[in-house]
């Protein structure tokens, strides 16, 4: 009876041990096309590290199957079916010879077996194909002129955030990676100051940013994936690419967002948008140091370069105007406006041709204003209150201790992707930007205490709201 009894509990715990594991199992499926998610892969590189990953996982299963079910049939077959036989010494023995020797053949083989493929997509992310190797090419089902056209985007991590530089165009912006996505994108790795680590789950991988040495990855998106996803409801669809990946360089791409996604939401509001974080810890605000990557159709990518060059190119900026020229219609001067301020100068455009002479007071029906007061206003604070020293606007300022905040107002984030780029968020963060992002260099640099202009913000209403127009006008 007890022999029966024991029995029937052995046998309990094995059913109760296999349902758990099996419900563990069917309970964790869900939708894996989260925000970060390693298993969405949308590039090339990404794709191929899941699909290593996958053999593993596949390998792991039939290993734990394998072992498992052996240890399963040891103990059900040599249980002890009595008492007598329970008190019995069974023959001892010591290994197998021939047993062990296939063992150990196995997992040499499955040790080949993953490390090939793994070794492959070592010397893949580290390396773009060479654009001559058609038969390279051909395997991984790439287009010449996606690896020929390749651009290339030096990255920096600083404490707390990231800097873009596009070397070919001359450009630099923050925090918000735009790229083609017919083309091969490469990606010089740097830090100024700690260890950094740039992961971008979806498209790249990650790779770590070390201290006196330059790293490296690439990647290249999939536009088909890009054009693809799951409804909230876990139904498939496919879009055109203007839905897929919105202008960047218009604002379209923010305006989607937001309207479609609350900055919380699990997952992407449109399919070009892509989420990276520093994967390394690197100080108080490590967590906090995200960035996008926005993918754009070739023509849109192209527009976007054209705007930032434009906005960065110290010849195109605003000039003083001067009595002895002339102006055609859409022309834009900097002229004093008293109503702004002692010593205050504003932006006015040319509403027609305008002859020598014509300024904005004398002849106010032949100029406009560009910014509302509050802009100018707030541009002039930018300056007084010490902004500039830190932050680069229309210019590259490669050297800046801050993000570049050229064309800020398009872009979809601020606080190197911690909020929404909206009037309520660059609120709260002019404010006290040390409650959002605790540690960021902002509040607690170098020379910045409580007597600093910035720290009087938090009660100054007026100023915040000038800033704001300021920052978010920049289009």
């Amino acid at each position: 009876m007890i022999t029966k009894t024991l029995s029937h509990c052995f046998s309990c715990k094995i059913f109760f041990s296999l349902f758990s594991l099996l419900f563990s199992l069917t309970s964790s499926c869900s939708r894996v096309d989260h925000k970060q998610s390693a298993l969405d892969p949308k590039g090339l590189v990404a794709q191929n590290q899941y699909d290593i990953f996958m053999l593993s996982v596949w390998i792991t299963i039939f290993l734990f199957c394998a072992v498992g079910g052996c240890l399963l049939f040891v103990l059900w077959k040599y249980r002890a079916k009595s008492r007598k036989e329970a008190m019995e010494v069974p023959d001892q023995m010591h290994g197998n010879s021939k047993v062990e020797t296939t063992l150990i053949l196995a997992s040499a083989v499955i040790l080949i077996i993953l490390a090939v493929p793994t070794l492959q997509g070592v010397v893949l992310m580290n390396r773009v194909p060479d654009p001559n190797d058609q038969k390279t090419l051909e395997k991984l089902k790439l287009d010449k002129s996606a690896i020929e056209d390749a651009i290339t985007v030096n990255v920096t991590g600083k404490r707390f955030f990231w800097v873009f530089e596009y070397p070919q165009y001359g450009i630099v912006t923050a925090n918000e990676l735009v790229f083609p996505a017919s083309k091969a994108v490469r990606v010089n790795l740097r830090t100024e100051d700690v260890i950094h680590s740039f992961w971008l789950p979806k498209l790249a991988g990650k790779m770590d940013l070390m201290p006196g040495q330059e790293n490296f990855l690439w990647f290249i998106a999939n536009e088909e994936k890009i054009r693809s996803g799951l409804d909230p409801d876990g139904n498939p669809y496919n879009v055109d690419a203007e839905i897929a990946m919105p202008s960047v360089f218009d604002g379209k791409m923010r305006e989607t967002i937001f309207a479609k996604q609350a900055f919380t939401d699990e997952f992407e509001a449109v399919g070009g948008l892509f989420y990276g974080q520093c994967a390394e810890y690197c100080g108080n605000s490590h967590a906090y140091m995200s960035f996008r990557a926005l993918a754009q159709t070739d023509d849109d990518f192209d527009k976007w370069v054209l705007k930032f060059r434009n906005a960065q190119n110290p010849n195109l900026q605003p000039k003083s105007y001067s009595p002895e020229s002339k102006y055609s219609k859409g022309s834009i001067v900097n002229f004093p406006d008293s109503s702004l301020g002692e010593n205050s100068t504003r932006e006015f455009r040319a509403t027609k041709n305008v002859a020598k002479g014509q300024t904005p007071d004398v002849q106010p029906k032949l100029w406009e204003k560009v910014h509302s007061d509050d802009y100018e206003k707030g541009k002039y604070l930018f300056s007084s209150l010490q902004c500039v020293q830190c932050h680069a606007i229309n210019r590259t300022g490669l050297g800046a201790k801050g993000p570049n905040l050229t064309l800020f107002g398009i872009r979809t984030s601020l606080a190197a992707g911690w909020m929404r780029n909206d009037e309520e968020s660059l609120d709260k963060w002019l404010r006290n930007s040390n409650e959002v992002k605790f540690g960021n260099l902002m509040w607690n640099g170098e020379g910045i205490d409580d007597r600093h202009p910035l720290r009087q913000l938090e009660n100054d209403d007026e100023k915040v709201e000038q800033l704001v127009s300021y920052l978010l006008g920049l289009k």
